[in-house]
């Protein structure tokens, strides 16, 4: 089996995962993404914290999760006040931990580990909470609003994809030579209007939000998931490797498949706060 055809069945594998997860509701979309999570984080544990402790890198995991557990149930249900005070205390533990190891520099560990936490488990658990943003109606009653969910993934996709395919078709002018020289302005202008294009599409079928929010949607995801692409490029260009990791065959780890998502996130999330 050659590589492209291998990565054209993973990556079905994949979309038809994330896609039947997320429609059948909450709690199978909540352990889609837990999963997500959990990969993450030790592909993360892996690149930037090899040089700490075993007690320290299956802390970070285990807190990782619990963090992503608490936003994500925040957002449909009501959390004890003692669950939040058990979150400060984890991370108060990271400084604490350090005091027992000889590092010269030990903020450099405590530093990863809340970027960390910050980037995956805080992402993913926003990611996870747009299903609450706009309420989804079934025999009167609400349920997690998986479409709004896939829809960002949508749009996510096709405008990687399009950036690709315009990139190579017309790309000349480099965007960020230094951290990822394939990348062209061109290609990314391509990506954001098939990404919006594709948004109306969307918008003729479900009219969760109206059609110019919907276009500004597509604008703001285009522009974050070519940033997040970015920094994750940049990360892995720091650390001289290609990929994050080897789970999914053909197309890398958990990481490299949602870099993207990581930072769009944050700006969709923020988004549905104001509209």
């Amino acid at each position: 089996m050659n590589n492209l055809t291998l990565r054209a069945i993973s990556g079905l594998v994949y979309v038809t995962i994330i896609s039947v997860c997320l429609i059948l509701g909450t709690w199978p979309a909540f352990g889609l993404i837990f999963l997500f999570t959990f990969f993450c984080l030790w592909e993360y544990k892996g690149l930037l914290l090899s040089d700490l402790s075993f007690l320290q890198k299956t802390l970070f995991i285990i807190f990782g999760l619990y963090l992503f557990t608490l936003l994500s149930l925040w957002q449909f249900m009501y959390i004890n006040r003692i669950y939040y005070g058990i979150g400060l205390i984890m991370t108060v533990t990271t400084f604490v931990i350090q005091l027992f190891y000889k590092s010269e520099i030990p903020f450099d560990g405590i530093g990863r580990q809340l970027t960390g936490w910050l980037y995956i488990p805080l992402s993913l658990g926003l990611l996870f909470g747009l299903g609450y943003q706009r309420f989804l109606y079934q025999n009167g009653e609400i349920v997690y609003n998986g479409i709004l969910v896939l829809t960002v993934f949508i749009l996510i996709w096709a405008n990687d994809t399009f950036a690709y395919l315009t990139g190579r078709w017309l790309g000349k002018t480099p965007l960020f030579s230094r951290i990822s020289p394939k990348k062209t302005m061109e290609g990314s202008l391509g990506g954001l209007i098939f990404t919006v294009l594709l948004a109306l599409v969307i918008f003729y079928f479900y009219h969760q939000i109206t059609m110019v929010e919907y276009i500004f949607l597509a604008i703001i995801i285009s522009i974050s998931a070519t940033l997040g692409d970015l920094i994750e490029s940049m990360l892995k260009r720091s650390l001289d490797i290609k990929d994050s990791g080897n789970l999914i065959p053909g197309h890398g780890g958990i990481l490299d498949r949602l870099d993207a998502t990581l930072i769009t996130a944050w700006f969709v999330y923020f988004y549905f706060q104001v509209i």
